[in-house]
């Protein structure tokens, strides 16, 4: 009966150990993903009337923690868009965290910049939409934040 006793338990462990390896594998192949930055997926509107690009300093954002947005935004041909109006809205898809939204500064040659905050870590996406006369453009940013 001990045998079997050792056995079951040395099972046991072998398994917990299969299980800690396959756990500690899926953190490492999401490591370098967020170590590139912030930004985990984009998507523009069908009917969007520009092209839009988003930096964020830092580029892995933090809850808590300030962090400035820097927007891009250009016709479809390439060239910045002056005097828009450029505005963003934060929201965690899975919680509703009440309104974050903020307008962001013209800075010239297309550029806007603005600074938000994330109140809790987790996948958040950030709505930017810019108008320029009757035109208007909106994209989302998929951004993972940390703690």
């Amino acid at each position: 009966m001990p045998a079997i006793c050792g056995l079951r338990y040395a099972v046991a462990i072998g398994t917990c150990l299969v299980l800690l390896a396959g756990c500690k594998k899926k953190e490492e192949q999401l490591k370098p993903e967020t170590k590139k930055g912030g930004i985990i997926a984009t998507q523009a509107a069908p009917d969007s009337a520009f092209k839009m690009s988003l930096e964020l300093d830092p580029p892995q954002p933090k809850f808590g923690d300030k962090t400035r947005f820097r927007v891009r935004v250009a016709d479809p041909q390439g060239k910045p868009v002056p005097k828009a109006q450029v505005h963003a809205k934060l929201v965690m898809p899975l919680m509703d965290m009440g309104k974050n939204e903020f307008d962001l500064a013209d800075k010239g040659n297309g550029e806007y910049e603005g600074t938000g905050e994330f109140t809790m870590a987790g996948e958040w996406v950030a709505t930017i939409t810019a108008k320029q006369s009757e035109k208007s453009g909106k994209y989302d940013f998929n951004v993972m934040v940390g703690e």
